[in-house]
């Protein structure tokens, strides 16, 4: 805008010392000269207040030189406006939120850092939160942003960074102490999912919320890891008892599958069975020894 004003006062002395230097009837070539050059500078600065660039990921909003609105958008490359209005660019990719410990609070583009969130759980426990969330603002509602916030940063600030923090905090007294300790995924989406609804309307894309860390008091996190130890102690009890019931489930197994064996073994010994096996016996013996019940063999035969 700046150069354009510039330009309209150098086209306008160019005019005014060209019809000067002909009332005075100078030199001719000399007289046109100057406003001619004068002329030609204004037309070039106009011009150049006519082009812009437009990069991939952006969004313009074109604003008229007395504050209204003229349109927005959303395509990349070399583009067209009036020489009086200003083309004001937003960002429409993924930018970050980014609340953690120790932070200074930073704008970049659209991205946003802040320190991290206090939060209290269902207990009613105070804990800090660090936490992530990756948004994009529809192309389509720069135009209505603009006019409600004015520029981009203003917009994040005040709106989509608050947001963010304020999600945070209710959606973690939902939560108890020992859910947010051990189940920051199941934090992580019911932040997104309150961020989704709330901000539905708004022109604000909800990418990914990542909860990166939640801190205790040392006093709350030292409890928590002694109940750790007691349950991975007790579930190792558990286990080892486990493991002794199967062991004792086994060899009782095995040995009725033994006793069941022998059974089946005893019941088919029968008489007629034992004669058979001991006629067999003679059958294949060379020596058969015929031994009266509780003395010496009085009679030995020899298949030779």
């Amino acid at each position: 805008m700046i150069i354009f004003v510039v330009g309209c006062i150098n086209l306008i002395a160019a005019v005014d010392i060209a019809l000067s230097r002909f009332r005075q009837e100078d030199d001719l070539k000399v007289s046109i000269g100057i406003p001619i050059g004068l002329f030609v500078i204004s037309v070039i600065l106009i011009g150049a207040e006519c082009i812009y660039t437009q990069d991939v990921g952006e969004a313009v909003v074109l604003r008229n030189f007395g504050g209204s609105l003229a349109g927005y958008t959303t395509e990349a490359g070399i583009k067209f406006k009036a020489p009086w209005q200003d083309a004001l660019d937003w960002d429409i990719r993924n930018r970050l939120i980014n609340f953690y410990r120790d932070a200074d609070y930073a704008y970049d583009n659209g991205s946003y850092n802040g320190a991290t969130v206090t939060i209290n759980d269902s207990s009613g426990t105070k804990a800090d939160c660090d936490v992530q969330v990756i948004y994009s603002i529809n192309p389509d509602a720069v135009e209505r942003l603009y006019a409600d916030y004015g520029t981009q940063e203003a917009y994040v600030a005040s709106y989509v960074s608050n947001d963010v923090r304020q999600t945070t905090r209710d959606c973690a007294g939902q939560f108890s102490t020992i859910q947010l300790l051990t189940d920051k995924e199941s934090f992580a989406k019911s932040i997104q999912d309150t961020l989704t609804q709330r901000w539905a309307d708004s022109g604000v894309v909800v990418e990914s919320v990542s909860v990166q860390d939640i801190r205790y008091d040392q006093s709350i996190t030292d409890a928590y890891a002694k109940a750790q130890s007691a349950q991975v102690e007790q579930q190792r009890a558990q286990n080892e008892q486990s493991t002794a019931k199967i062991e004792a489930e086994t060899k009782k197994i095995e040995a009725q599958g033994t006793a069941d064996s022998n059974k089946i073994l005893a019941e088919s010994l029968t008489d007629e069975v034992l004669k058979q096996h001991f006629i067999d016996a003679i059958n294949n013996s060379d020596t058969v020894y015929v031994v009266p019940e509780g003395s010496q063999p009085i009679i030995s035969t020899s298949a030779n």
